[in-house]
């Protein structure tokens, strides 16, 4: 069929470009670690068969005179040998244009995307539909499966994988946009240049679902609540503001509510939080709160005000024709006061990956990664598969007091933990 030759960019989108220069925030990476070497050659070939069937991921970001836009790139997308510092922020000229990385080592399948193409749900079909095709080419077949995120390569493009799901579920009744002070925020000694370290640990997701379950929570909420709960000890030792809110910036797969294909950015944050200002908290007062603030926020109702809110400004005329040097100009100061400085850390749980048997035999984990950024220098993805939890930490700062705790927490819980880094 035929393909546009230019794409608007979804609402959640048009912020990351602005950030795009210095913040590694905008990246992130899925990968899968396989069970057989990889062959770079045949890899090749399935990133060309996976592009012929999402053709969305195959563009370049312009600049228009009012808005960013994507382009369908001419070039041929190219595979890379892994490298030891992943999701750098994407470089004018480099990789034709193309806004996500295919990177591979010995047994290992990765993709860096820029946040403006897709969320964790896209990148992760993107995955997927990769692996699957590269197995079947190898000649170790794995059938289609969408119910699974497993796309058949051979099928035709579906035009309903690349809608704005925002504008066709926000409604209007009601727009809510919760405002938030500044929050506290790890300090540490930054590491130099793109720079940053990763430290994973990975646990049964039995032992860990049923430590959630003994506190009455969901697995999400006992990792935030640890990690909302070892940033507050960090900042009561001493040397900080005591008195500001500390914050989780936890995403939201908005598909759970809204029924929609798309494999564009369809999320939105969730805040939970304390307040150091109103007295000193427990573990399980942290855990509560994490928990009560989840549940009244996190349904049909209040997350589409909030989507209302994003989308309202969209149609307002002033900014539709305001130049788009303006627009960054105003984004970018409303990120600075709304955004990163709202939050202490982002969460990012992808959930348990169920992959049918023929695909499963080949995968020995997958990884997911977020980038940080120097105003939350300590990021947390999280992804399940094969009866083991994954938490990845990535951090711009030398110390490591945070990610060290975080994972003695877990185990003081019950949960038995294997850490490995990347530091030297």
């Amino acid at each position: 069929m035929r393909h546009e030759a230019w794409y608007r960019l979804d609402n959640v989108a048009k912020i990351y470009p602005v950030l795009a220069r210095s913040r590694h925030l905008t990246m992130f990476r899925l990968s899968a670690t396989l069970t057989i070497p990889v062959d770079p050659a045949i890899l090749q070939q399935a990133l060309a068969q996976t592009l012929e069937r999402l053709p969305f991921f195959a563009v370049r970001l312009r600049r228009g005179l009012f808005w960013y836009y994507f382009e369908a790139n001419p070039h041929p997308a190219r595979i890379e040998e892994d490298v030891r510092q992943p999701l750098r922020p994407l470089i004018k000229g480099e990789q034709s244009g193309f806004l996500f990385k295919v990177r591979y080592t010995d047994r290992r399948i990765a993709v860096d995307f820029f946040h403006a193409l897709t969320d964790g749900t896209g990148g992760n079909i993107f995955l997927k539909t990769l692996v699957a095709c590269y197995l079947n080419l190898a000649g170790h077949p794995v059938k289609p499966d969408p119910a699974h995120g497993i796309l058949d390569c051979h099928a035709a493009f579906d035009p309903a994988e690349m809608e704005d799901a925002y504008k066709r579920h926000a409604r209007f009744r009601k727009a809510h946009r919760p405002s938030s002070s500044r929050a506290f925020q790890l300090q540490g000694t930054l590491k130099p240049g793109h720079h940053f370290q990763i430290i994973s640990g990975t646990m049964p997701v039995e032992a860990l679902s049923r430590v959630a379950k003994a506190h009455k929570v969901s697995v999400t909420e006992l990792l935030v609540g640890v990690a909302m709960f070892q940033i507050y000890r960090l900042q009561q030792k001493g040397g900080f503001k005591i008195d500001t809110p500390v914050r989780i910036s936890v995403p939201i797969n908005m598909r759970r509510f809204f029924p929609s294909q798309t494999l564009r950015n369809f999320f939105l944050y969730a805040l939970p939080g304390i307040e150091p200002a109103y007295g000193d908290y427990t573990f399980d007062e942290v855990l509560q709160a994490v928990h009560h603030f989840m549940r009244y926020t996190v349904n049909e109702k209040y997350l589409n005000a909030m989507m209302a809110a994003n989308v309202m400004p969209e149609n307002n005329w002033l900014i539709r024709i305001s130049p788009l040097v303006l627009k960054n100009a105003i984004l970018r100061l409303i990120y600075t006061a709304t955004g990163e400085a709202s939050f202490s850390a982002t969460f990012s749980n992808l959930g348990v990956q169920n992959l049918p048997p023929d695909l499963a035999k080949w995968i020995e984990h997958l990884d997911f990664l977020l980038g940080p950024s120097r105003c939350t220098p300590v990021n947390g993805a999280v992804v399940s598969c094969n009866g083991q939890v994954v938490v990845n930490l990535t951090s711009t700062i030398v110390e490591t007091d945070f990610q060290r705790e975080f994972f003695r927490q877990l185990v003081r819980l019950g949960v038995p933990v294997r850490v490995a880094s990347n530091l030297n």
